[in-house]
Order: structure tokens, then sequence, then C-alpha cells
């Protein structure tokens, strides 16, 4: 079995992800990145230094700091992990991550609304609809049956 620290499946799934629009993600890349985040004892920092250290542009930079912060919103993420996961991204927020306020639109139709976090992120795309392929690996019963294989 490989070491963990030779894996670098986020740092190639980020890199993945990084080069299209989050909408268009692929979707093995995207629960890839997912699982990593939520579920495996890597260390984000050494990832997401790798990534940088290969990143294609400023915007795909943004795209992976836009979906390292938006996984890290999942309920099924340790408060351990969490942390670890927004320590990681201080390598990115400060040049990368606007705190501005986002102009919120009352009354937008809901097709037409903007991700705010995304916007934050100076993108002006999020994951969208991608995110329903996320949902089946974040439920309880799913990281149950998880950590019961691995034990």
């Amino acid at each position: 079995m490989a070491n963990p620290a030779d894996r670098h499946i986020l740092s190639r799934a980020l890199d993945a992800l990084s080069r299209s629009p989050l909408s268009e993600a692929d979707d093995d890349a995207l629960i890839s990145a997912a699982h990593e985040i939520w579920y495996e004892q890597s260390s984000l920092e050494s990832e997401l230094r790798l990534f940088l250290s290969h990143s294609p542009d400023e915007v795909g930079v943004r795209r992976a700091g836009y979906l390292m912060e938006r996984l890290t919103r999942f309920t099924c993420l340790s408060d351990e992990r969490a942390s670890e996961a927004l320590y990681s991204l201080r390598l990115l927020l400060y040049r990368y991550r606007s705190y501005d306020q986002v102009d919120r639109q009352p009354g937008v139709r809901l097709r037409e609304r903007r991700d705010e976090l995304a916007a934050t992120w100076g993108l002006s795309e999020g994951l969208g609809l991608k995110v329903q392929i996320l949902l089946p690996y974040q439920t309880r019963h799913y990281a149950a049956t998880r950590l019961t294989a691995f034990k």
C-alpha cells in the first residue's frame, strides 16, 4: 500500500477541477476532492502547497480556494478537519479572497442568484447543481460505513 503522503490525491483533484468552471467539473475529481477533505488524514496544507507549486493561473487558484472552503461547510466534516482546512486556506485567503459584503439582490429569481461564496473568491461561477453529486457521500450513514470499512 502506498504511503498516504505519496498519494497527492487532493492536489491532483484540485488541479483537474481548477482548469474549467466548477459547474462543469469532472464528477470523479470532485468526489475525490471531497473524500480527501472530509474523510482522509492527508495534510491539507501540504496538498495545497503542492497544488500551488503547479497552479495553472490565478482563476484556477481562486477556484481551488472556493472549492476547499465550500467543502468545509458540509456537516460531515469533523471540527478538527474543518479547522485544518481553514488553517491551510490561509495560504490563499489574504491574497485571493475578498471580505467585502456581496450585494444581495432581494427578489432575484432562484435561477439568477449567484453563489455569494464564489463571489468573495472573485468568481462568477460556483458549484451550482454539481453539489448534488456530493450529497450521497456526506451522510452520517456513508461516513459510518467508511469508518467501519477501514477498522
